[in-house]
């Protein structure tokens, strides 16, 4: 993660989706609804664990005029900063990784031992991406909104209460240890969330979608098991955090 990535990305750089541009996406982590060892206070700037009456005072967060704000001057901001991270993500993997050129789809097809295993070449980049992204994410939005974003929460749904509730990073770095995946089965992991203090209390959700031979909108994942079977990735977001989640393309931007 390069510092500088907090300069200036609350300006106005709008990214545009470049006309014509079509084919397949990385089969990246998120693409395939992935399961990450962090938790819901694990990601930097998430103070879920902080009583709330000082987590509102360091996030200096209005009570009565949040909502309104994310949906105005605020969300642009937020939206903007969280694009150029996906852009940041693309063009240092690329550089690191292909002198900076977009993969050919063969190359995107290639299977080989990628970072030490076995798998595409699409689905390597793309989870290196993703791993830039969400550090990218996790420096800015500690800037610009420190104490009301979490980065990878997870959530898991309560029988008992008919609730989802927010998993600690604690609680889940001991089921990923112990081995105990099948606690973790039906959770939910968005990358991002904007939330009002708690991250119970969502104000926006995104995740990043990274493409790999050329820039498209992509889709949402479609779980093919589980309690979420034939269920799309954005429908159960929103029906488990009220709030309609975002998908964020390098190049691309902000798109439903």
């Amino acid at each position: 993660m390069r510092p500088a990535w907090g300069t200036g990305l609350a300006g106005a750089l709008l990214l545009a989706w470049p006309p014509g541009l079509q084919a397949q996406t990385f089969d990246s982590v998120t693409a395939a609804c992935r399961t990450r060892p962090t938790g819901c206070a694990g990601g930097a700037g998430d103070a879920a664990l902080v009583p709330q009456g000082t987590r509102l005072a360091e996030a200096g967060v209005r009570l009565g005029t949040i909502a309104a704000a994310l949906e105005k001057a605020e969300r642009v901001r937020l939206e903007r900063a969280l694009t150029e991270c996906a852009d940041q993500a693309r063009s240092e993997v690329l550089e690191r990784h292909l002198e900076g050129r977009s993969p050919t789809a063969a190359e995107c097809q290639e299977k080989g031992l990628f970072g030490g295993r076995h798998r595409t070449r699409a689905m390597y980049l793309g989870e290196e991406m993703h791993r830039v992204a969400l550090a990218c994410a996790a420096a800015v939005l500690s800037a610009l909104r420190p104490g009301g974003f979490s980065v990878e929460p997870r959530y898991r749904y309560e029988p008992r209460t008919k609730q989802w509730e927010c998993m600690s990073a604690e609680t889940e770095t001991m089921l990923l240890e112990e081995g105990c995946y099948g606690e973790l089965k039906g959770t939910l992991k968005p990358d991002i969330v904007i939330h009002s203090g708690h991250p119970l209390r969502a104000l926006a959700v995104y995740d990043f979608k990274v493409p790999c031979f050329r820039l498209e909108p992509g889709n949402w994942c479609r779980y093919s098991s589980g309690p979420h079977q034939g269920l799309t990735q954005d429908w159960v977001y929103e029906k488990a955090l009220h709030v309609q989640p975002f998908k964020i393309l390098p190049r691309v931007g902000v798109m439903p």
